[in-house]
């Protein structure tokens, strides 16, 4: 095993992985329209025959501003507020990509243009990770072409084990060994703004 290496700064790891989260709720929260009316600013962004997206914005106590997405539709004739996770991006005008939490921060800055690697095995019904770690002789990468996924490395080469990108897919496969995520380099999942209930 080989420890990655950064002039950048201190490699921090954040996991979200096992937390128990399932279906689509983690990603979004409901909000009253007080709360939306509370914020500092909104900007409309998406307008859709499936509802309107909006960057919402408060003034914090050191002036700086905290952005939010506000997912708004319309259900049996009434308007509903969701405020989406913070990693949520818009993809067009009728789909979210969901980020989960980053396996490794370079200190201000993420870097996903390359993918990821870590390291998970289980021991005694606990799973560990190392999302500082590859293998002594990683596989040459053709970033162009490698798809969406999860791959595990073996036999000197990455095997795809999993067409989906997501948390709850790598441990349906309960895959253990070197595992490489490409770009983005996290997992992540489209939905859908009808999803959203």
């Amino acid at each position: 095993m080989r420890k990655l290496t950064c002039s950048l700064g201190i490699i921090f790891m954040s996991l979200s992985i096992g937390c128990e989260r399932t279906g689509l709720k983690k990603y979004y929260t409901r909000i009253s329209p007080e709360e939306f009316a509370s914020y500092d600013s909104v900007v409309m962004t998406v307008k859709s025959k499936y509802g309107k997206v909006y960057h919402a914005y408060k003034r914090s106590r050191r002036k700086f501003m905290n952005n939010s997405l506000i997912f708004e539709k319309s259900i049996n004739g009434e308007k509903a507020l969701y405020k989406m996770q913070g990693d949520a991006e818009i993809k067009n005008d009728s789909t979210f990509i969901m980020y989960g939490s980053p396996l490794l921060v370079v200190g201000d800055t993420v870097n996903w243009v390359k993918g990821l690697w870590f390291y998970r095995r289980s021991n005694g019904g606990t799973t560990y990770y190392s999302a500082d770690s590859l293998p002594h002789n990683p596989p040459e990468i053709n970033y162009q072409t490698i798809s969406t996924g999860i791959y595990k490395y073996a036999g000197g080469k990455l095997i795809k084990v999993s067409s989906k990108q997501t948390e709850e897919a790598l441990n349906e496969i309960n895959a253990q060994g070197f595992i490489y995520l490409p770009n983005p380099g996290r997992f992540f999942e489209l939905v859908r703004f009808d999803q959203i209930k």
